[in-house]
């Protein structure tokens, strides 16, 4: 992931670190005149101001031999430190406006090279889910976010992240994030009207495209399949659904939950797409035994659009089917390294 080439944390403790030492000077300046010269705070603070700035002393000045000497050694403090100031305010006004530019620069050079890529339109509460289930998937696939408030993205998002900002119905902003090279789209707008002109863009742009759509009306989902979503997702029905079995079913809805949620993945869900040159292929799931074998447990083969759920041991591999099994990352792997299967990501 990219990383902002100038270092903005540094730049800001400097800018603390000046900000406090001029403070400092301010204060400690203050206090001495006023016992030295025995002068009113507001004076004392006016003669450490004409003495730092060395603009010269006009009615108020230092009267005592002790305040002179402390006159002498704070001017040379307070223009080195007023120097070192405005030099650092400086510094920091054009390195920032420079690395905003630069930063912008290098992620349309990034963004002008993604391919097999995932699109998020949209940053709400549901597209904020998003980003954190892909995050704590680690995967190795690129995701571009679309929105139109860099503010609420910025707030949520790591250093680094691929955005465009700008509206995500527009097709010219489709167009920019390369959604012709695109592997998946994500349209998690609010508004069930802009998801279905989004995927009706983005098919006629790129017509392999999988398309998961947010509806908020149960009626707009068959609009959404229509125009083009792989995939339909209700959050509104989803939470009823979980709420009505969190009551019903708790323990199995609790063990569900830590498997999709937990940040510590001890177990997932994966999918495993089988190749036609797979040592699985033209073999029984008893001839496998995933489970001994791998320590996963296959709990359905998609094939052909259809759901073959808790396959019996006698169930024949095919060429393309998707595995779905629950098992440890580290069986997930041992599955695609030993068996040569391709890990759909």
């Amino acid at each position: 992931m990219l990383k902002r080439w100038l270092d903005i944390q540094l730049r800001y403790r400097r800018l603390f670190i000046i900000i406090g030492m001029t403070a400092m000077l301010l204060t400690i300046s203050t206090v001495g005149f006023v016992y030295i010269e025995d002068i009113s705070p507001f004076n004392a603070f006016w003669m450490t101001i004409v003495s730092i700035m060395t603009i010269g002393y006009g009615d108020i000045y230092p009267t005592t031999q002790e305040g002179r000497w402390f006159a002498l050694l704070l001017i040379p403090m307070g223009v080195g430190i007023i120097t070192y100031a405005l030099g650092v305010g400086f510094s920091f006004l054009i390195e920032n406006q420079l690395s905003k530019k630069v930063w912008n620069r290098r992620m349309q050079q990034e963004i002008s090279k993604l391919d097999g890529h995932i699109i998020v339109c949209g940053f709400g509460r549901v597209a904020q889910q998003v980003y954190r289930q892909l995050k704590e998937e680690e995967r190795d696939v690129p995701v571009l976010y679309i929105c139109d408030d860099e503010d609420a993205l910025l707030a949520v998002v790591e250093q680094g992240t691929l955005r465009l900002i700008g509206d995500p119905t527009d097709k010219e902003m489709l167009v920019k994030a390369r959604v012709d090279k695109a592997r998946a789209l994500i349209a998690a707008l609010p508004n069930d009207a802009d998801n279905v002109f989004i995927t009706l863009t983005a098919k006629s742009l790129n017509e392999d495209l999988e398309i998961a759509a947010r509806s908020e009306r149960e009626d707009s989902e068959e609009v959404l399949k229509r125009a083009g979503a792989s995939r339909v997702i209700n959050p509104t029905v989803i939470g009823g659904r979980e709420l009505a079995m969190s009551v019903i079913k708790p323990k199995g809805t609790d063990y569900i939950n830590d498997l999709i949620r937990s940040e510590k993945k001890e177990l997932m869900v994966e999918e495993v797409v089988l190749e036609e040159d797979s040592p699985l292929v033209g073999k029984t799931v008893e001839q496998v035994n995933i489970r001994k074998t791998f320590g996963i447990t296959l709990v359905a083969i998609m094939r052909n659009g259809k759901l073959i759920s808790n396959p019996d041991f006698e169930e024949v591999f095919r060429n393309n089917d998707t595995l779905i099994a629950i098992g440890d990352p580290e069986g997930v792997e041992k599955l695609r390294k030993e068996l040569g299967v391709e890990v759909d990501q």
